[in-house]
């Protein structure tokens, strides 16, 4: 995990951001409004708020960028073995 101290949100954002990996994110904040606007812009395959880890197993999960291989796991994950 990594923690490291900012001034604005804008930074946050470019710091998450700027990494070739992009498997998850957790966002912890006391303000609903705040966290929607953060997690909208985070390039991650799954993001947490105010948790972290905790998923439905149904859900579709994989990275973007240098993380992953596609998705897998929901709907998602189940297209690239069937036939229509």
């Amino acid at each position: 995990m990594a923690i490291q101290s900012f001034r604005t949100v804008a930074e946050v954002i470019d710091k998450a951001n700027n990494t070739p990996f992009g498997l998850s994110a957790g966002v912890w904040t006391d303000k609903g409004s705040k966290l929607f606007n953060v997690t909208s812009q985070l390039n991650a395959g799954i993001i947490w708020g105010n948790t972290f880890n905790k998923f439905d197993p149904t859900s579709p999960f994989g990275g973007y960028k240098e993380s992953g291989f596609g998705r897998e796991g929901g709907l998602h994950g189940l297209k690239g073995y069937l036939k229509f």
